[in-house]
Order: C-alpha cells, then structure tokens, then sequence
C-alpha cells in the first residue's frame, strides 16, 4: 500500500492512501490529491500505481516536479526513500504492508543519534520548509517568542496536539513539563532521536504514569545541538486515536527544525551579548547612569537643539560632600555603595526627560531641558533635601550624606555644552567654599 504525506510551512500533514490506477496532483480541486499552492499547476502531476510499483509523471507543470532535488524529465520509479517537492509542499513517500504493521513500529521505536550525517540528509530534504521556517524566525529578536514560533511551526507541520522547545536552563524542571522524564532524559544524555511509534507497546516502567495520563498516542524527543552541547530539547507528541504515527520522515523533519532552533538560539544569544556590550559602551557599570562620553555626547546634542530653538535649558553639576573621608572610615566598597544610593536617588527624582551621567569618581552631571534658571535651582534644593533627609543604609548602618550642587541656565554667550558645564562647575565650587550641602546658581 502506497502512502504520500503532504506536508506544508502552514498547513498540518496531510496523508493519501493511492489507489491502484491513476492518481492526479495539481492546485485544482478535483485532484486526487489537492495541492494548494500557486506554484502548482492545475494539473501537475500523476501517480501510477500497480501492486508494488508506483510511477510518477510531470504533465508538463509550469513549475516542474522535484523528486530528491531533481525536476523530473521523465516518469520515475517512486522508491520509499524518495521526497516529492511541488512548490512549497514537500510529499513523502511510504509502502506499508498491514501485516507487518508491528515490526515497522517496532524497528522505529528506539534511539538514533543525532550525527551529522542525519543533521545534513534532514536538512537537504526539507530545504523549502525550511526556508520559510528561517524567514519567519529571522524578524523575531526575542527568543523565547522565536521558540514558540518554532514548537508552532513543528506542531502544525507534523500534525501533532502538543509541541514544546525546552532550553537547557530548564532542564531541572523536565518533571513539571508533562512529558515522560525518561524520554527526555535519554535523549539529552545519549544525544539521540526519541521516537516511540506507539506508546501502547511500551511497558508502563519505561514511560511512567504521564503518558497514560496524558493519553498520548506517538511521541518524539529530539536534542538541539550546538557543538557538542545540548542547548535545548523539542519534545512533540499526539493524543488523536486516529493520528497516524511518528514516522522516519518525522523524525528527519524534527532533526531539520532542531537544527534551525539551534541557529535561533545562537542568533539571539549574539543579539543580546551585541546589545549588552552596546550598553556596556555608553553605561558607568557602577550606577547605571551615562557615562561620562556618552552622556557629553548626548548634552551635545540636546545644547544645540536648544539653542537653535531658542529653547529653556540648564544643568546640574553636584558631588557628594567629604566623599574622601567616606572611603577613608569605611572602605571604598561602602563609598561604592554610597555612589550608587545617590545616583538613585537622583534619578527617582528627576524627570524621564532630564539626561543624568557619572562624570567622576562622586561627580555627577544632569541636564535639564525646558527648565530656566530659577526653576533649575528649586529643582536642585528640592533633590539636595531630599538626599539630605534620607540616610543611606550600608553594611556599617544608616549613613547620613550630603551633596553640593551648581546650577547654571542657557545663555546666549555660551557657545557650545562644554562652556556651560564649566559655568555649573564654577558654580559647584562655590557651594563647597560656603559650607557643603547646598545650592549655588551662576547668573
């Protein structure tokens, strides 16, 4: 008995019984088999089949037949192992004889490991889904919803009710996850493909309970690999009486998406190592603050686009009173602590829009769009009390520290942010030649 899978990138399997005599294939609807793809033709192909021969023939298709990669020119002798692609469809071919139903099932249930050889002869077979799976994962950064894409993808391509992509930082918790342990175990420690054609064969010892409960029917566990290491595992299972069973061609399939999850998993882990370095350029690592070159390069441009606008703007240049004495008491870890309680504190205090740096060692700097002079300097008292009033909890107790702060406004004769810095520094030292913890403003 000859059986053609058809599968597709959207659309679960489908399973043919072809009948001795002829079999049409085309997008129209009347085929035998219905092919729902614009790249088909209305009529594209036929099947012959007598006993244990089967014949498939192009009838002159706009797009061709591909049978192993090859567009047919002739009628080819279709062979268990061969793959029919029609566009984005790829059919599967299997010969079952029900008499030996059971030794098939049998002779799948066990492990395969997951060599190269089996990575490279799944990923040429399905090339085309897997192109359409790598366009949709290339649009996703976040992995675990490019992980959900991939359990999506798998469970409809493979016709099953449950999918799931398990990384390897949750292996600890395979218990909680429905599936067999023992299954997902082997296949994470032996490296290998899990299939198990029929789970009602298996002894209960060997499953457990969660798969009876479960009513699963055939079920799949694949690693994915990246290098020698198990980087994630895809498990896959159906409950439906009347589903057909995991098959060789399932288990090339699961190996191929395998394969595109690991290229994903890797993808976004460069991602986010880019972007926290990227952070890592323009952050001080110690408040979470700009940096000094980042936050000059920033007040730059915020400096320029107020003054062409002719637009409110002042700074804020503040440091944290006998910081020198802080680290000689106590240790520079605690004044470490001291730094980031203040730069937290000012941050919690200012608006979204006002950009703050680290410029120093305790120095810190803040840019205050839209705000003049004298609102600058109310805004400065307010987070110089604020500070003030709140001591800060270290490992050695509560610490009581101030801060001085200057604060100077846009003016026309200021001609870049530099110049402006240095007036609010100018202004800073004069607070701490009056005594520490207060506010002085440059006219």
């Amino acid at each position: 008995m000859l059986i053609l899978t058809v599968r597709s990138p959207s659309n679960e399997p489908r399973e043919y019984i072809v009948k001795p005599g002829k079999t049409t294939v085309g997008r129209k609807l009347d085929n035998d088999i219905v092919i729902a793809d614009e790249s088909a033709s209305r009529l594209h192909a036929e099947i012959y089949c007598q006993a244990d021969i089967a014949v498939i023939v192009d009838m002159g298709s706009r797009n061709g037949t591909f049978v192993n990669r090859e567009r047919l020119t002739q009628p080819h002798a279709l062979r268990p192992e061969d793959q029919i692609r029609i566009g984005q469809h790829v059919v599967s071919i299997a010969f079952r004889d029900d008499r030996t139903a059971a030794d098939l099932i049998a002779a799948l249930a066990r492990t395969q490991p997951l060599t190269r050889e089996l990575l490279l002869e799944s990923v040429d077979q399905h090339a085309v889904l897997l192109y359409e799976v790598a366009s949709r994962l290339n649009t996703i950064l976040d992995l675990k919803t490019a992980l959900q894409e991939v359990s999506n993808l798998m469970r409809v391509s493979m016709g099953a009710e449950k999918c799931e992509v398990v990384l390897a930082d949750r292996f600890d918790q395979l218990a909680e996850l429905g599936f067999p342990t023992s299954i997902a175990q082997q296949a994470i420690e032996q490296h290998s493909v899990v299939v198990t054609p029929d789970v009602s064969s298996q002894a209960d010892q060997i499953l457990g309970q969660s798969a009876r409960l479960l009513g699963i029917r055939t079920m799949l566990c694949v690693p994915v690999m990246i290098g020698e290491e198990v980087a994630a595992l895809i498990y896959v299972y159906k409950t439906d009486p009347a589903s057909r069973p995991f098959d060789q061609h399932d288990v090339q399939l699961a190996v191929a998406i395998s394969h595109q999850a690991a290229l994903t998993i890797q993808r976004t882990h460069l991602l986010e190592k880019a972007q926290l370095l990227e952070q890592w350029a323009i952050t001080d690592s110690l408040t979470g603050l700009h940096n000094r070159r980042h936050f000059l390069e920033l007040a730059e441009l915020e400096f320029h686009r107020a003054r062409r606008y002719q637009h409110p703007l002042s700074a804020m240049m503040l440091d944290i009173d006998h910081f020198k004495r802080v680290n000689d008491t106590y240790s520079h870890a605690l004044g470490d602590q001291v730094i980031q309680a203040v730069a937290a504190l000012c941050r919690e205090n200012l608006r979204d829009i006002d950009l703050m740096g680290r410029y120093g060692g305790d120095e810190f700097v803040a840019l205050v769009p839209e705000v003049n002079l004298d609102d600058a300097r109310k805004a400065a008292e307010r987070l110089r009390k604020i500070i003030a009033d709140a001591p800060i909890d270290t490992e050695r107790g509560p610490l009581n520290i101030t801060i001085s702060i200057g604060v100077v406004a846009l003016a026309p004769d200021y001609l870049d942010f530099a110049s402006l810095l240095n007036q609010a520094d100018a202004a800073l030292y004069t607070a701490k030649n009056a005594g520490r913890n207060r506010v002085e403003a440059s006219s």
